[in-house]
């Protein structure tokens, strides 16, 4: 396994799991076929408690010999965006660079993390596309440990939790979407339920956030574009 690949262990921590608009998005008995990576054009509408709702844009492409990921979220007073660089490294993923930025009100910041930080974990977009093809090869049937870093470098850590598959409508057809519960250790009052799609690694076809057994907000497809470049 890559050294900065998802890492996965049966969890032994409690579960936590971050908060945060603009950064909320930001991530079996058997081996079965992984799917092949492809590119995506998807849109989506986030609405979340006390904000305006939102305009989510995530793309997934080849750019040379590695991948892109970019991720955009815009709101009537906010707007954030985050890229990757990756490559495909035997089963899992190789994160090659990341950068991300925010503005509120008129003021913002941006971030980067280089090659030689993401040697031992990945970024989150990276750890997001690497999530979403171990839950397509089915290897998270007890329960596994992701580990990343997040805009500022520092490690993350969630622990994903398999669900039931659910049918949700992909530009008209129905599709059995892969979901997971994502918690962060320390935080039990909250949890991500996030469906992926079965065929396209990296693509969400949805994310509720539920805090204190309500849920606060919810990303939900409303376009998608594919291809094989």
């Amino acid at each position: 396994m890559p050294s900065n690949s998802i890492a996965y262990r049966s969890p032994s921590l409690r579960p936590r799991l971050a908060a945060g608009l603009l950064w909320l998005l930001f991530l079996l008995p058997f081996a079965a076929q992984a799917a092949s990576m492809a590119s995506f054009d998807a849109r989506y509408h986030l609405s979340v408690d006390g904000w305006p709702d939102a305009t989510v844009h995530h793309r997934v492409y080849r750019e040379g010999d590695h991948w892109r990921s970019d991720m955009r979220a815009q709101v009537a007073i906010a707007e954030g965006q985050e890229t990757a660089r990756f490559a495909e490294n035997g089963d899992g993923l190789r994160a090659l660079g990341y950068s991300s930025g925010y503005r509120l009100l008129g003021i913002g910041k941006s971030y980067r993390l280089d090659n030689r930080q993401l040697q031992r974990h990945p970024d989150r977009q990276t750890a997001l596309v690497d999530l979403s093809r171990s839950v397509q090869r089915e290897r998270c049937a007890s329960g596994c440990e992701i580990h990343y870093l997040d805009h500022k470098g520092d490690i993350e850590t969630l622990v994903a939790s398999p669900l039931p598959t659910a049918a949700i409508d992909v530009n008209g057809r129905m599709v059995d979407a892969l979901r997971v519960r994502l918690v962060e250790p320390g935080k039990d009052d909250r949890h991500m339920v996030v469906a992926f799609h079965p065929d396209l690694p990296g693509l969400l076809l949805g994310v509720d956030y539920i805090k204190r057994g309500e849920r606060v907000s919810r990303l939900s497809l409303t376009s998608l574009a594919t291809s094989n470049n």
